[in-house]
């Protein structure tokens, strides 16, 4: 019996989601997005959610849900920004095509089985603590359809 131990970030992983049976990403408070193969040890892609302009810190990614054999990822974070990537060729890229604006912090993704929808969980505050709070922001789910790739 054997394992393979994967080497990523060196903060958390706070989300991981299935691209396809033998690809998959994640995400964590450093900001990052992974993307990972089960041949590498080491991610095969590697990209930032962006920097927060008041402390320059990393965007915490708290959220995170692909559509099941594509190449769609969608991204959550404080940010006020949902983003929807696109991995590239041979999973060896990612990169943004669209940022869609919300209100609160994404706490949860979801996108529907046709791709058409996504459905966000936001709220005042961070899913995992009370570190930060935005009061514009409203405890509620909104859905979300997708924006076309033309």
């Amino acid at each position: 019996e054997s394992q393979l131990v994967y080497n990523g970030p060196q903060s958390s992983i706070d989300c991981v989601a299935l691209l396809n049976e033998e690809h998959w990403v994640t995400a964590g408070e450093d900001g990052h997005l992974a993307v990972w193969g089960v041949h590498k040890k080491k991610p095969l892609a590697l990209k930032s959610h962006g920097i927060d302009a008041i402390n320059e810190d990393p965007n915490w990614i708290s959220a995170i849900t692909t559509l099941h054999n594509t190449d769609t990822v969608i991204t959550g974070s404080r940010d006020g920004h949902i983003r929807v990537w696109q991995v590239g060729e041979n999973f060896r890229s990612i990169k943004e095509v669209h940022k869609i604006q919300v209100s609160g912090f994404v706490n949860s993704l979801a996108i529907s089985s046709c791709g058409k929808y996504i459905v966000a969980g936001l709220g005042q505050e961070h899913r995992l603590g009370r570190w930060w709070r935005d009061k514009n922001g409203k405890n509620k789910l909104a859905i979300i359809t997708v924006p076309d790739s033309s």
